[in-house]
């Protein structure tokens, strides 16, 4: 027994060592949560004599498995859709499967639907009636802390109407998107930026999501 739990921490070292280093050829969220599940247990263990009976159970539940897998997704994995805003140059117009936000970011499938709609948003995907896709942009550098913000003014609009709302140009923002607005870079479709548009871009963070969200609000407000 005890040979074989020193065999399965060797592996699960080699293969943390891997995902660090891009080269895991797993699932990283399926990895992560047996790490997670690793971790907890070896905690709950370790204070079984000085905690009680729901202190057990708390750390072996599903929500700490998932809160901790999450944590190590970020701590871990560094994808260049995560990149700060200073090292991106431009926004993608792709858009991910909950598969592939998965494996990028390494949350667990729970977390991801649970932050549908306020955390981040999906859309149908092209050519199908139901399901959803993730507009790539909303997880680059600085944006998943700002987007729900935004979010939140914007919940009584269907998820087509958020998408329109992020991607369309508008005149109160010298025809870009609040989306580019949201995370002060243009979209990698966007030929080529006026002075104008440059400077709303390298306006303080503050100040574009200020301007976003006054812009939801009007969105809100407006009857159709």
């Amino acid at each position: 027994m005890e040979l074989a739990t020193k065999r399965n921490k060797s592996v699960t070292k080699t293969d943390l060592l891997a995902l660090v280093k891009g080269q895991y050829s797993g699932d990283p969220a399926v990895l992560l949560d047996r790490v997670a599940q690793y971790l907890l247990q070896g905690v709950s263990d370790g204070l079984r004599t000085s905690l009680a009976k729901s202190g057990r159970e708390l750390f072996a539940s599903d929500a700490a498995r998932e809160a901790v897998a999450a944590s190590l997704g970020k701590m871990l994995l560094d994808d260049g859709a995560n990149r700060p805003v200073s090292e991106a140059k431009t926004l993608p117009v792709s858009r991910l499967s909950p598969e592939e936000v998965l494996k990028r970011f390494g949350m667990s499938k729970s977390t991801l639907y649970r932050g549908d709609h306020t955390k981040f948003y999906s859309v149908v995907p092209l050519g199908m009636q139901n399901g959803r896709a993730y507009p790539a942009w909303q997880f680059v550098g600085d944006v998943p802390s700002l987007l729900p913000k935004v979010l939140e003014t914007l919940n009584r609009k269907s998820r087509i109407q958020v998408n329109t709302f992020f991607v369309s140009e508008q005149d109160a923002l010298n025809e870009l998107s609040p989306a580019e607005v949201l995370a002060g870079l243009q979209f990698e479709d966007r030929a080529a930026l006026a002075p104008e548009q440059s400077r709303m871009l390298s306006l303080p963070e503050t100040v574009r999501l200020d301007k976003v969200i006054a812009l939801a609000a009007l969105e809100v407000a407006d009857p159709d």
